[in-house]
């Protein structure tokens, strides 16, 4: 209902009044930009509504930021988050991703001029493990090849001369939460076949009918219930 109403406005005529317009003075714009600066805005990824008391009381003590943390709500599940100053909010982006109650919390860089419907929580950083690959393609670059495959990549966990040695090598990625995550990749080596197992940190929970983090729409379009396992 709210997005045909929003259609039918787009689509009116104007009249002399309303295309007057409103000019802000410069520094007000630079005190809001500043303001700006300082907030995040949030949702948590869930099917029902979280308790807004509790999520303020666990994300205050879970980020252990200095100052006060003034939480504004915005709509089911969403809020604005602003810090005491720039520092603290961008430590609180570099820890991503978090979670609420086994549920995700998408971060937004709600910097400069923007409104809420220019929001979009569907890119979220997370650590990807790639797991049983040969000795030989632990390195940087193996790591940027396969990252690619679930999302855009930041950066590869490597030691000096951009090599790892472990178990799995680390990635980096910039993860489309809106799609169903990527399981693996099949690498060849040397004219040989690798089944390469991906294996996701800190993972809230996720959709089991089509492997999403979270939905486009209300509910699952795969699901015979029409929602979230």
């Amino acid at each position: 209902m709210v997005e045909e109403l929003s259609n039918l406005c787009e689509g009116l005529r104007l009249t002399e009044e309303e295309k007057q317009e409103v000019h802000v003075p410069a520094k007000e714009v630079l005190l809001s930009i500043e303001k700006s600066k300082k907030c995040l805005a949030a949702l948590i990824v869930a099917d029902k509504e979280v308790n807004r008391g509790l999520f303020l009381a666990t994300m205050s003590k879970a980020w252990k930021v200095e100052g006060q943390v003034s939480f504004k709500e915005l709509d089911s599940n969403k809020c604005l988050i602003e810090f005491q100053n720039v520092y603290e909010k961008e430590r609180v982006l570099a820890g991503r991703p978090w979670s609420f109650d086994r549920s995700l919390m998408c971060l937004f860089n709600c910097e400069d001029c923007l409104a809420p419907k220019d929001i979009d929580f569907n890119i979220e950083p997370f650590w990807l493990q790639l797991h049983d690959l040969p000795f030989a393609g632990m390195n940087k670059t193996m790591g940027e090849k396969l990252g690619v495959a679930v999302g855009q990549v930041v950066s590869v966990d490597v030691a000096a001369g951009d090599m790892a040695w472990g178990s799995y090598l680390r990635v980096k990625v910039l993860l489309d939460i809106t799609k169903p995550l990527t399981r693996g990749k099949v690498m060849n080596m040397g004219g040989k076949c690798y089944w390469i197992p991906f294996k996701y940190e800190r993972l809230p929970t996720f959709c089991f009918q089509c492997g999403a983090i979270k939905h486009k729409g209300l509910s699952c379009s795969r699901s015979p219930l029409g929602g979230k396992s």
